[in-house]
């Protein structure tokens, strides 16, 4: 990295299924990643466990901050989305999140969502201009985190997931700028759920603009209690903008795509089991290697003037409790002295 690191962590505190915590973070450095860590004690397994396990305690992460000009969140997420997107851009996780991983077990332990700024495909200089830069904002970043409750986390008609003592706190690691009006871009990752109670050929999912797109991260619902991808039988997904298609694709392709370039978790097999989830990656989908420069993201800033999205157009089996959440990564700007 171009610059120092400065490493620190929050008091830990208590919390409980149903509940919302916040943090706020000092502003001396800029952001280059945080770390929540939830620890579970005594914990109870699902009679009936929804699909993403314990991985779903965190039901919601959004890190808010307001720049002068407005208040917004640059995060906005599930747990269970923090940890595929992990995996598909990483390639790990850490071995404690690794056995919990979609689990429902009656032993509990410890979850860390990891929470990046600095896009972990991304090389420096490239990568540095992505840090958040707290010491520009008006007032402390706040990280919230919403737990879920017992009903969210069990299926069953008398749900006996429980948790008797439950723990968290963020690992926060920051970067000394020591270069003077060093640029940063404004960032912004995000999760996105979408219903589909009905089956039907090219169901439109229209894209946020402005911004360039690093991915998407389809996550799939097939009930309540299972992740399977939700493409009709031979269906099909289409990327496209402007009415070009820009990638046709059936999300089994993209995982096993997605598989070539994780690391293998020995003895856990979490890549091969990562159902219902489809990384469409616009920077690199190979084991090993950083980009160095953005000429291949997905450019969405040309069609702000018209009001035009992006459009992901797809053959969906529908049916009660069928969902598909979008995770996206957005960079906003004109990235034009980035792309070699």
């Amino acid at each position: 990295m171009l610059f120092p690191k400065r490493q620190d962590y929050t008091p830990t505190q208590t919390w409980v299924l149903g509940q919302t915590v916040t943090f706020e973070l000092t502003r001396e450095f800029h952001i280059e990643s945080i770390y929540l860590e939830v620890d579970m004690v005594d914990n109870v397994a699902a009679q009936t466990a929804q699909a993403d396990g314990l991985t779903g305690i965190v039901q919601r992460v959004q890190v808010g901050v307001s720049d002068g000009a407005q208040n917004r969140n640059v995060v906005d997420i599930t747990g269970a989305g923090l940890l595929e997107l992990e995996l598909n851009t990483v390639g790990t996780l850490d071995a404690a999140t690794t056995t919990l991983f979609r689990a429902n077990t009656a032993t509990g332990g410890t979850i860390t969502y990891p929470i990046r700024f600095v896009h972990p495909q991304l090389t420096d200089p490239v990568g540095s201009v992505l840090l958040l830069p707290a010491p520009r904002f008006n007032s402390n970043p706040v990280v919230t985190v919403r737990f879920a409750t017992q009903a969210q986390m069990d299926s069953g008609a008398t749900p006996a997931f429980a948790v008797t003592t439950g723990t968290v706190r963020l690992i926060i690691v920051r970067r000394q700028v020591t270069r003077s009006n060093f640029p940063t871009f404004n960032t912004e990752l995000s999760e996105l759920s979408t219903a589909y109670p009905t089956t039907g050929n090219a169901q439109l999912q229209e894209l946020q603009i402005p911004g360039s797109y690093t991915g998407i991260l389809i996550r799939d619902y097939a009930s309540l209690t299972s992740r399977a991808f939700i493409e009709t039988a031979g269906g099909e997904n289409k990327l496209q903008l402007l009415g070009t298609v820009l990638r046709r694709f059936r999300c089994q392709d993209i995982l096993r795509e997605n598989q070539r370039s994780m690391v293998n978790l020995i003895g856990t097999g979490v890549p091969t089991i990562l159902s219902g989830a489809a990384y469409l990656d616009f920077l690199s989908d190979k084991l090993g290697q950083g980009a160095g420069d953005l000429g291949s993201v997905l450019d969405a800033n040309i069609l702000q003037a018209s009001g035009a999205r992006v459009q992901l157009l797809q053959d969906i089996t529908g049916r009660s409790n069928i969902k598909r959440n979008l995770v996206t990564h957005r960079i906003y700007g004109n990235l034009k002295a980035l792309k070699f």
